[in-house]
């Protein structure tokens, strides 16, 4: 067939990141070997970010003669009913080399609208992820790139019966139609429970125009945003790491449709997924590691498993078994059994969680020297291994690394594994580290774990790197090679001190270089100046960062001097702009002579700033830093290979070394060299000679899955006898030819959890080695996971809340780990389609479910199911519940008014509905209701909470006998209806309710209020 794709498996990356975490999942069957595959690939190998190499790709060449069909091996359709259409395999086709998804209008399954799409049975994780595509731009639909896991519970894969792999969700684009240039980029995770990561709307090209290039980059810490090579934002927080399935899709969502090109479509050139490059700098020979559960991890303090509502949530080092603590005494430690007295490189794997985990974590390793503290931001460091130096330790003694939370923070403290890896660290500012010629200090360029890095420009200056090894053996050398930009760029924004303005200016609404602020003026003598201080005398390329608008000046004059004198370049800031424009290359003296102004030349209309940049020339492609790496054979001249990117450990290559100080590693450069040079630490690390050759496969597999009675799971246990050498990392697992292990795993076991009831896998198992080598899988093992025949525990806490005719039913989450939802009932009957309630989103209960068209006056019984992914159904929890005329108002009703300055809020109200904000200290609001008959009427406000809410929202009731002011605090013990007392009103409009700040601080928040009559 004529499918162009790949995998590319050259590092150990490629090997591990088309991999599965614990608890994904796929369907289809890969090759039985688990050697690197590859297929004749017309994909560029290069990636369009550095740091990554093309993985897996398919280019919808098609799989027939022709060129037609879609991939039915590598891709799920997209079915099931989402918004105002149908999604049907038959919308999607691949032909000339694109694929297809076609929009139609026409009856389907209660929608006027047909739509559809494409989901990878592959999965990935960390990495950049590209797509080219020609969207629509009549109003009325939806097209977006995405990543999210799969379940048996989500519709759109019916054909999907694989264990429960939904965790993160992250929106490379979404952009509707009717505003073809407006992207959204934004993240979600579900686990403990849904969780946004909102972005910010992104003005860019007409998706409908042509075919565009639209990519993301996800890493342990942030997303980045990429939209034609451009970046177009960054968020933070990338939240948990699940190896998740890619979604390409078109969906009708927007009323009313412009039908009048259809049907239509919108056509996909793409997908590609680009792996991370890394080089095993982090194993050696004789490297331990230490996970929680072995007999070297012990625990004081209260500790346990990190669970939540029956599913186990955060994913560690090699499983997802991982501990957690709140108590303030608890300490966790990691003491391993080394073979040799020598220095270690000693990591701890940071199980990231959200903004959960503990802000000062406080590591302290005990080593022969004492012992070092080292504090981790547990929410912070990403979800990877993270150094915490490297220590000499003698077997024996004591040593090893524990955690506790420290003082200076707050948080669940959680622990998972440590390792110990045999390297020897040289830093700069170390005793065996030299230098010659004239080296500074940085103060913007960081290097290894943070620390600081030297800099030098003069041809002839050298930094030499000589460690003490404890034997003598081949060993693989890497240098940090930090991200020189900073040194070689200076970067101006508008909200520093190197920034000045004269004339009248204004913060604007738009967003300039990487989202930072920017600047607008419509006085038409203002200026404005970028005063770089250089750190060489040179020549420097200059740059603005020109924001456009319709109503921005044509004629925007840069006037750059510089030491030879003065030139100006003239910018239209009304179009093509937000983007860099060079206004030229010029000499400057070191220090701050030079600078930038911007005056309105066209003097009319506004003005805006954002970023100006001083480049060094060469600095934009610097000639490669040289390395002399002098060994047991002599010395080898190496460059380094930045290919991969930099502020990472780059390999200089694998060297046999005598024990001792005779070797080193020395930097330097050229005559002739441009741009600066950075030194900061090289890394001797014992291992072996690169390896061709494949490891054995695992000896003596078992398979065999239990069922957990008390909570519904159901759990792959995989058993075998590890495969010994020095340069054997470990372990993967297959499950029906899919790898479902993200890191190799060193013990000699594994675990999946949430395995679907009645289905049949095969299991296989493999070695790995440091090289990337991975052996011929095992014999398969057959595994039955077994039918579930019992119903789940009855929905508990159930209670039900009276509306005018109707009711608000809510209830507790059930910890049953296969639950596919809830059932409701009405008076015996079942008004539930279909199970409702996400099961991984556990505060959706908590928002409550509406019941619709009740009687008034009349009791009503109720009734909540739990359902199983299975069907089993338990027994009916029924509450009583009797609707009232009541008047419920909010903030989107005529019924409610404002006063002062208001504006919409993301955090949730009744229901999950919206609520209005204000930090005008005068603002209120009014909710005014029309009774229908005088009476005695409770009042109820429901009352959002923030942290940064008032702590005194004043509730004033106006009643038939008059006024009655209630005090209530929105920053705690909100989110719910809170009573402003009994009060008699008149029928009619004459009563109300008005809110205002009585704390005069922070914000008030408003949602609904409701009279109900007594």
């Amino acid at each position: 067939m004529n499918v162009r794709r790949t995998v590319v498996a050259a590092v150990l990356a490629a090997t591990v990141a088309l991999s599965l975490i614990p608890g994904s999942a796929a369907t289809s069957a890969a090759p039985e070997a688990a050697a690197p595959v590859g297929a004749q690939a017309t994909a560029p190998a290069g990636a369009p970010v550095p740091g990554y190499e093309l993985a897996w790709s398919d280019e919808f060449e098609g799989v027939d003669a022709d060129g037609k069909g879609l991939d039915e091996a590598e891709w799920h359709y997209r079915e099931s009913e989402k918004a105002i259409c149908s999604n049907s395999p038959d919308n999607v086709s691949v032909s000339e080399g694109l694929m297809h998804i076609a929009l139609k209008r026409e009856d389907r399954n209660g929608k006027e609208y047909t739509c559809g799409g494409v989901i990878s049975k592959r999965t990935f994780g960390y990495g950049y992820y590209e797509t080219r595509a020609q969207l629509w731009g009549d109003q009325g639909f939806h097209s977006a790139m995405w990543t999210t896991g799969l379940a048996d519970y989500v519709p759109d894969t019916p054909k999907y019966k694989g264990p429960n792999n939904r965790v993160n969700e992250i929106d490379g684009f979404e952009v509707d139609s009717h505003k073809p240039d407006e992207f959204t980029q934004v993240s979600h995770w579900f686990v403990p429970h849904h969780v946004g990561n909102p972005g910010r709307p992104y003005t860019g090209p007409d998706s409908s125009d042509g075919y565009h290039t639209y990519g993301f980059e996800w890493t342990p810490t942030e997303v980045r945003y990429y939209i034609d090579g451009k970046l177009t934002q960054t968020l933070p927080k990338a939240g948990p790491h699940g190896l998740q399935n890619i979604w390409l899709t078109t969906l009708g969502y927007t009323s009313p449709v412009d039908e009048t090109n259809l049907p239509g479509e919108t056509t996909w050139d793409y997908f590609r997924y680009y792996a991370p490059v890394t080089s095993a700098d982090d194993e050696s020979a004789d490297t331990v590691v230490v996970d929680n559960g072995d007999s070297a991890y012990t625990e004081t303090g209260s500790w346990t498993d990190e669970i939540t509502d029956g599913h186990r949530e955060v994913f560690g080092y090699q499983d997802k078994e991982v501990r957690r603590s709140e108590d303030p005494g608890a300490a966790a430690r990691w003491t391993p059994k080394l073979k040799s007295a020598q220095p270690y490189e000693v990591f701890v794997w940071n199980p990231s969680f959200l903004k959960t985990g503990h802000k000062a974590a406080t590591y302290t390793v005990t080593h022969d020297g004492g012992a070092s503290d080292v504090v981790l931001d547990q929410t912070e460091a990403g979800q990877q291994w993270v150094s915490l130096g490297s220590y000499r330790m003698t077997p024996g003694a004591g040593r090893g690394v524990s955690v506790t939370g420290g003082t200076s923070g707050s948080g669940v403290l959680r622990a998972d594994a440590a390792k110990f890896v045999p390297s020897v660290v040289v830093d700069n500012g170390d005793d065996g580290y030299r230098e010659q010629g004239t080296w500074r200090a940085s103060d913007k360029v960081t290097g290894w774990r943070g620390t600081g890095t030297r800099w030098a420009g003069a041809a002839g200056s050298t930094a030499r790197w000589t460690p003490e090894l404890p034997k003598s053996t081949r060993y693989d050398v890497y240098a940090w090679v930090p991200d020189s930009a900073a040194d070689n760029e200076t970067v101006i924004a508008t909200n520093t001190s190197r920034y000045t303005e004269t004339g009248r200016w204004a913060a604007s609404s738009l967003r300039g270089w990487d989202g930072t602020p920017t600047r607008t003026s419509n006085d038409t003598s203002a200026t404005a100046t970028w005063r770089p201080d250089l750190k060489e005398a040179g020549k420097y390329k200059v740059y603005a960062w020109s924001p456009t608008n319709p109503v921005s000046t044509t004629a925007a004059r840069f006037t750059v001097t510089h030491a030879g004198g003065s030139d100006a370049t003239d910018v239209d800031q009304t179009t093509g702009g937000n983007d860099w424009v060079e206004l030229g290359e010029y000499e400057f003296a070191a220090g701050t002579e030079g600078h930038v102004t911007v005056s309105n030349a066209a003097r009319a209309n506004y003005l805006r700033t954002n970023v100006v940049k001083f480049v060094r020339v060469g600095a934009e492609t610097p000639d490669p830093a040289a390395y002399t790496v002098a060994h047991a054979g002599g010395t080898t001249e190496v460059q380094a290979d930045t290919s991969g990117g930099t502020d990472r450990w780059v390999r200089l290559g694998n060297f046999a070394f005598d024990a001792g100080s005779d070797g080193y590693v020395e930097l330097g450069r050229g005559e002739g060299a441009q741009g600066l040079m950075h030194a900061d630490a090289v890394k001797f690390l014992p291992t072996p000679e690169d390896d061709a050759g494949r490891p054995a496969a695992p000896q003596n597999p078992q398979a065999f899955v239990r069922p957990n009675a008390s909570n519904g799971d159901s759990v792959l246990h995989v058993r075998w006898s590890p495969v010994q050498g020095d340069d054997v990392l470990g372990h993967h697992v297959y499950l029906d030819g899919r790898r479902i292990t993200w890191k190799p795993v060193r013990r000699d076991a594994f675990r999946l959890y949430e395995m679907l009831a009645g289905q049949s896998h095969k299991v296989t198992m493999t070695s790995v080695d440091r090289s990337g080598n991975e052996s011929a899988p095992s014999a398969p093992l057959s595994v039955k996971v077994p039918a579930d025949t019992k119903p789940p525990a009855p929905a508990a806490g159930v209670t039900a809340e009276a509306t005018n005719k109707g009711a608000v039913l809510y209830w507790e989450q059930s910890l049953e780990v296969d639950l596919h939802g809830y059932h409701v009932y009405v008076d015996g009957k079942r008004i539930t389609d279909v199970p409702f309630g996400n099961p991984v989103d556990a505060h959706l209960r908590a928002l409550g479910f509406p019941v619709e068209d009740l009687t008034n006056n009349t009791e009503h019984e109720l009734a909540v199911t739990a359902v199983d992914q299975t069907g089993n159904e338990s027994k009916p929890t029924p509450v009583r519940v009797t609707p009232l005329p009541m008047s419920v108002i909010g903030i989107e009703d005529p019924a409610y008014t404002e006063k002062g300055t208001w504006s919409g809020s993301s955090v949730a109200g009744w229901l999950g509905s919206k609520t209005r904000s204000t930090n005008d200290t005068s603002a209120t609001a009014t909710w005014r209701p029309d009774l229908g008959a005088a009476g005695s009427y409770e009042v109820f406000a429901w009352v959002p909470n923030h942290p940064n809410s008032t702590t005194g929202a004043r509730y004033t009731v106006t009643h038939a006998g008059g006024t009655d002011a209630v005090d209530i605090g929105q920053t705690a013990d909100g989110n719910r209806w809170v009573s402003l007392g009994t009060y008699a009103f008149a029928a009619g409009s004459t009563g109300d309710v008005t809110v205002s700040n009585g704390a005069g601080s922070s914000y008030l928040r408003t949602s609904y209020v409701k009279f109900v009559p007594k």
